[in-house]
C-alpha cells in the first residue's frame, strides 16, 4: 500500500511538474509575443511619423544601423512562430539583447532625428531677431505696441518649435502665418519722432542686423540721448 501510495505521489508529482514547465514555457512565449509586439509598434509609428513629415517637406537624417541583420533575425523568429510558436520560448539567440532592444533602439533614434529635423525647419523658416534689441525698443512709449505684437509671434513660434507637431502639415502653415504676422507688425512699426533712418536701423537690427554703415552719426547722438546705445553689439556676419 505504501509503495503504492508513493508511486501514485511520484506521478503526480511528475505530471505537476509537467504542468508547471509548460506553465513557465507559456510563460515565455507570452512575454516573447510582447516584448517583439512593444518594439514593432514602436517602429512602425516611427515610420509613419517619419513618413508623414517626409511628405510636408521637412529634412532629417536618419541612417538605421544593422537592418540587413535584424530583418534576417525577424525572419527566423516568424519562421520559428509558424513551425511551433513554444520553439519563442528557447530561441537561438538572445530575443531581448539582439533584437527587441534594437528595434527599440531603431523607433527612439528615428524620433530623436524627427525632433532635430523639425527644430532645424522652424528656425530655417521663421524671423529670428535680437531679443536684447527689442527689450531696448520696448523701453520707447510709442514702440511698445509693436513690440509686444513681435514678442508674441515670438512666443508662439518658439512652442510650435518646442514639440513634434502630429500635423507637421498644419502646423507649417500655422508658422507661415505667425511669420507674415510679424513681418507685418514690423511694417506698422512707427513712430512720431523717430527719425527715418534711425527708424530703419532699429528694424534692421531687431530682425536679421544692421550693417555697421547704417550706424551714422544721426543714429548714434539719437541712441546716446536716450541711453539706448549700450544695448547694441557689433558681430562679424
Amino acid at each position: 500500500m505504501l509503495l503504492e501510495r508513493a508511486a501514485g505521489l511520484a506521478e503526480r508529482i511528475e505530471r505537476y511538474q509537467k504542468l508547471k514547465g509548460a506553465a513557465k514555457e507559456a510563460e515565455l512565449v507570452n512575454t516573447r509575443a510582447g516584448q517583439i509586439g512593444e518594439a514593432a509598434a514602436l517602429l512602425s509609428q516611427a515610420r509613419a511619423t517619419l513618413d508623414k513629415f517626409s511628405k510636408a517637406g521637412i529634412k532629417f537624417q536618419y541612417f538605421p544601423a544593422a537592418v540587413q541583420e535584424l530583418t534576417e533575425k525577424a525572419t527566423r523568429l516568424r519562421a520559428i512562430a509558424a513551425e511551433n510558436p513554444a520553439g519563442l520560448a528557447d530561441p537561438p539567440f538572445k530575443v531581448a539583447q539582439e533584437f527587441t532592444n534594437r528595434l527599440t533602439g531603431l523607433a527612439v533614434a528615428a524620433n530623436q532625428s524627427i525632433e532635430e529635423g523639425w527644430s532645424r525647419f522652424v528656425a530655417e523658416n521663421t524671423p529670428s531677431g535680437s531679443d536684447e534689441v527689442l527689450e531696448a525698443l520696448g523701453k520707447l512709449p510709442q514702440m511698445r505696441a509693436g513690440v509686444t505684437r513681435i514678442r508674441q509671434c515670438r512666443q508662439k513660434v518658439s512652442a510650435l518649435a518646442a514639440t513634434v507637431p502630429a500635423d507637421p502639415a498644419s502646423t507649417i502653415e500655422q508658422l507661415r502665418v505667425l511669420s507674415a504676422e510679424h513681418g507685418s507688425a514690423w511694417a506698422e512699426l512707427t513712430a512720431d519722432s523717430v527719425p527715418p533712418s534711425v527708424l530703419q536701423f532699429l528694424r534692421a537690427c531687431a530682425a536679421e542686423g544692421a550693417p555697421v554703415t547704417t550706424l551714422t552719426d544721426e543714429v548714434r547722438v539719437w541712441l546716446e540721448s536716450r541711453e539706448l546705445l549700450g544695448s547694441f553689439l557689433v558681430r562679424i556676419g
